[in-house]
């Protein structure tokens, strides 16, 4: 049986020693699969954001790099593993920070403290590579499950795009309003009314991508 990884919650974005930016992802998803795949018979590996629940036990990360060295280290165990990618990754970084304060404009170096009370403070991100297309790049050759959160009118066609480009066995698109509940695979799409129904079928789907004969609908 191929070993899973679930990957929830959300990296941080520095913006200063104290300071930081991130993503309203709790990890729920992934802990809620954890629970249905050993119903299954599939044991999985949890890897979560620093802020997701404390009370479950996971592997954690706190920031991009922490969560590409993680997954790496993952990656080189089980090469032939399975990740699901419910993680919500910024793909920037901060490039720079400045602070107004009067007339005067400080710019700080990453790493600085930025002192409370300017006028303005102005953070530059720029763009990094989205994780989901390095997870081959650092040997992973089992299936990769990937998900997509965006408007209504556009998520379905966004998540076949990313199954395409990542070459992705499943992925998992809802809109942001929540009326697109959908499992994007290379031959089909399934809808659901719920978003429960998605994830019994979802765990379903990584039963059989992991090989256990658990699963009662085909793959």
């Amino acid at each position: 049986m191929r070993p899973v990884l679930l990957v929830g919650g959300a990296p941080r974005l520095a913006v200063d020693a104290v300071r930081y930016i991130s993503v309203r992802a709790t990890g729920t998803t992934a802990m809620a699969l954890r629970l249905r795949l050993v119903s299954l018979g599939v044991t999985s590996d949890l890897l979560l954001g620093s802020m997701s629940s404390c009370e479950v036990s996971a592997r954690r990360f706190v920031d991009r790099t922490d969560l590409d060295a993680e997954l790496q280290a993952w990656i080189d165990l089980h090469p032939d593993g399975v990740v699901v990618m419910s993680a919500a990754v910024n793909d920037y970084r901060v490039a720079s920070v400045e602070l107004a304060i009067d007339d005067d404009v400080r710019h700080f170096p990453p790493g600085a403290k930025i002192p409370s009370g300017g006028d303005e403070m102005v953070i530059r991100l720029r763009p990094v590579d989205k994780i989901i297309d390095r997870l081959r790049t650092w040997g992973l050759t089992g299936p990769i499950v990937g998900f997509k959160y965006e408007a209504r009118d556009t998520v379905l066609a966004a998540a076949r795009s990313l199954r395409e480009r990542t070459g992705a066995a499943l992925v998992v698109a809802n809109s942001l309003c929540g009326t697109v509940q959908a499992l994007v695979a290379a031959d089909e799409t399934e809808t659901f009314a719920s978003r429960e129904l998605l994830l019994d079928r979802l765990a379903q789907r990584l039963a059989l991508l992991a090989g256990t004969r658990s699963a009662t609908h085909g793959g």
